[in-house]
C-alpha cells in the first residue's frame, strides 16, 4: 500500500499528517514531510524528508528518512541520513543508524 502525500490530511506548507484516528498497515512512501499522530505498522520511506512521530503517534516499522523526530513511540529500525532526535518522554525500542543521534533522556532501548 502506498500513501499519497495528502493521505490523512494535509497541513499548511505542503506537509502531510496521519491523524490520531488513522491506522496504516503496510508501506508509506512520502515525497514531503510527514507527521504521524495515529498508528503505523509496516515500513515508511521518505529519504529526502523529515518524519515526526507526534506525542500520541505509535510506529512499529522500518523507517528511512532524512530526519526522524520521535515524540511518541517507535519500535523498529530507524535510518536517517541526517539526524534522529528522541524527545524527553518518547519511547524508542530498536536499531538506530544516523549521522547524528540526539536524545533528551527519553526511554531508549537500542
Amino acid at each position: 500500500m502506498s500513501v499519497t502525500p495528502s493521505f490523512g490530511g494535509e497541513t499548511p506548507a505542503g506537509r502531510s499528517m496521519l491523524g490520531k484516528n488513522v491506522v496504516v498497515k503496510g508501506e508509506i512512501h512520502s515525497h514531503e514531510p510527514l507527521t504521524i499522530e495515529g498508528e503505523v505498522d509496516g515500513s515508511i520511506e521518505m529519504v529526502e524528508h523529515r518524519l515526526t512521530i507526534a506525542g500520541n503517534g505509535k510506529v512499529r516499522a522500518t523507517v528511512k528518512a532524512r530526519e526522524i523526530d520521535v515524540i511518541g513511540s517507535m519500535n523498529g529500525q530507524a535510518e536517517a541520513s541526517d539526524k534522529i532526535h528522541i524527545r524527553k518522554g518518547a519511547e524508542f525500542v530498536g536499531d538506530i543508524q544516523s549521522a547524528v543521534f540526539d536524545h533528551d533522556a527519553g526511554r531508549l532501548n537500542v
